[in-house]
C-alpha cells in the first residue's frame, strides 16, 4: 500500500525539480552546457537515494536529426531545376532526399551524423540494488534534454503544423514520382513539351514546402521542455526518493534510474546505453518503462507502437503498464507514435524489452516543441498519476516479471 503522505511530498517535489532545472541551468540543447549542468543536477540528487550513481559520456550531432529536413530540403530542390535539364540526375537527387527523410527521421539511422559537428552528451542512471540475489532488472528512463523550437507548430498551432507536414510529404512523392515516370518513358533532355512541360511546371506548387523545410526547425531556440521531458526525468528520480524514504528494496529486483541526453537529437542517448549494457542486460529479465511528456491525463496511454509505428514495443511490458493501470483504477489504451519516437523504441531495436508510458495530447498538443512548454504548464494530477502506475508496475515486475502468457497482436 502506498504511503500517501510521502507521493504526495515526491509529486511537489518533482513539480519544483522542473521549476529549478528551467530556472537555474538554461537552454538544454542536445549535447549544449545546459543539458549538461542538468545531468550534474540529476546525477547529485540520485546520489542521496541509490546505492550507485555513474556519468556516462558518448558522441552527439545534435543537429543532424532534425537537420535531414535541410539537406532533404536541398535535394528536392535542386531536383526542380535538374530536371529541365538532365531527367536521370534529377531522379538521382530527388531519391537521395527520400532516402535521407526515410533513413535519418523514419529509421532514426545516424545517417547524415558524420557531416555534422560533434559534441559531448551524458547519460545518468542511478543504481538501486538488489537486497538478495539480483534477478530482474527494471529501468525508469526519461530524457534530460529539450528540443529546437518549431516555429510553424508555435505561431499557427497544429493545424498549421499538419498543413506543412501534408504538403511536404504529398511535394515529395509526387517529385520523385514525376522523375522516376520521366526516365521511365524517356521524357526529353531539354524544353520539355506537353505533358512534360505541364508535369515541370505543377512541380513548382511544392516548391513553398521544400523551403519550408529550411524553416521546420529553429536551431537558435530551444524549448523549455518542462514536459517534453522534465516530467519523466524528474517522476523517475521521484521514485528513487519514494522508495528510499519509504525504506523499500526488493529481493531480486535491481532499479535502475536512466536519464538519457540527447534524445531530441534521434534517441542517441538510449542508443548509447543500449550498446554499452545489452549484453549485461540480457543475462537477467530486463524490463524498460520510458516515462515520456506526462501532461494531459485524458490522453495517458502506452506507447505499443513507436517510431513512426515501425517498430512494434515489447508486448509483455505493454501489459505490465496495462495491469498497473487497472491496479490503480485506469484503462490505459495502447496507442501509437504516429510521426516520432520515444527512447523505448532505441531499446526494442536493441532486443532489451521496453515500452513506454505517456500522457500528452497526439494532435499534437500546442505546446509540444514549443516555447509553450514551460513550468507554469504542468498537471501536478497527470504527473501523481503516473508516479502511481509506474510504482504499481514497479510492484508487480518484482513480483512476478514480465507475463510471458498472450501477447498483443
Amino acid at each position: 500500500m502506498l504511503r500517501e503522505d510521502v507521493l504526495q511530498r515526491c509529486v511537489a517535489y518533482a513539480i519544483a525539480g522542473i521549476r529549478h532545472v528551467i530556472a537555474t541551468f538554461g537552454p538544454r540543447e542536445p549535447g549544449g552546457e545546459g543539458e549538461t549542468r542538468a545531468q550534474t543536477h540529476f546525477a547529485e540528487q540520485l546520489q542521496a537515494w541509490t546505492d550507485e550513481v555513474r556519468t556516462e559520456p558518448f558522441t552527439v550531432r545534435p543537429r543532424a536529426f532534425m537537420g535531414f529536413l535541410r539537406v532533404a530540403g536541398t535535394l528536392f530542390l535542386a531536383a526542380m531545376l535538374a530536371y529541365w535539364l538532365l531527367p536521370i540526375l534529377a531522379l538521382a537527387f530527388s531519391s537521395g532526399a527520400v532516402a535521407v527523410v526515410l533513413l535519418q527521421f523514419l529509421f532514426y539511422r545516424e545517417f547524415l551524423d558524420p557531416l555534422y559537428p560533434a559534441r559531448t552528451s551524458h547519460n545518468v542512471v542511478g543504481t538501486q540494488r538488489a537486497a538478495d540475489e539480483r534477478k530482474r532488472v527494471l529501468i525508469l528512463c526519461g530524457h534530460a534534454d529539450a528540443a529546437y523550437e518549431w516555429p510553424f507548430h508555435y505561431h499557427g498551432g497544429p493545424a498549421s503544423l499538419s498543413a506543412v507536414v501534408i504538403g511536404m510529404v504529398i511535394a515529395g512523392v509526387f517529385k520523385l514520382a514525376t522523375d522516376l515516370l520521366c526516365v521511365a518513358l524517356g521524357g526529353p533532355l531539354a524544353a520539355p513539351e506537353g505533358l512534360w512541360r505541364t508535369l515541370g511546371f505543377v512541380q513548382w506548387a511544392g516548391s513553398p514546402f521544400f523551403i519550408a523545410m529550411f524553416f521546420f526547425s529553429d536551431f537558435r531556440r530551444v524549448v523549455p521542455g518542462a514536459n517534453d521531458n522534465l516530467t519523466g526525468s524528474l517522476l523517475a528520480i521521484a521514485i528513487a526518493k519514494y522508495l528510499h524514504e519509504t525504506d523499500t528494496r526488493f529481493d531480486h529486483t535491481e532499479v535502475q534510474y536512466l536519464i538519457t541526453g540527447s534524445e531530441e537529437a534521434g534517441l542517441r542517448g538510449a542508443k548509447a546505453y543500449a550498446r554499452a549494457h545489452a549484453d549485461e542486460l540480457a543475462q537477467v529479465e530486463t524490463a524498460v518503462i520510458v516515462l515520456e511528456t506526462l501532461r494531459d491525463l485524458e490522453h495517458m496511454a502506452v506507447y505499443a507502437r513507436d517510431m513512426s509505428g515501425t517498430v512494434r514495443n515489447a508486448p509483455r511490458v505493454c501489459a505490465l503498464l496495462e495491469q498497473a493501470g487497472r491496479d490503480c483504477g485506469r484503462q490505459l489504451p495502447l496507442s501509437t507514435v504516429y510521426l516520432g519516437s520515444t527512447d523505448a523504441a532505441a531499446f526494442t531495436q536493441a532486443g532489451v524489452p521496453a515500452a513506454a508510458l505517456a500522457a500528452m495530447d497526439p494532435t499534437p498538443a500546442r505546446y509540444y516543441h514549443t516555447r509553450l512548454d514551460g513550468p507554469d504548464n504542468l498537471s501536478a494530477e497527470c504527473i501523481e498519476q503516473g508516479m502511481r502506475v509506474t510504482l504499481a508496475a514497479l510492484a508487480r515486475f518484482d513480483q512476478a516479471g514480465l507475463d510471458r502468457g498472450g501477447e498483443h497482436p
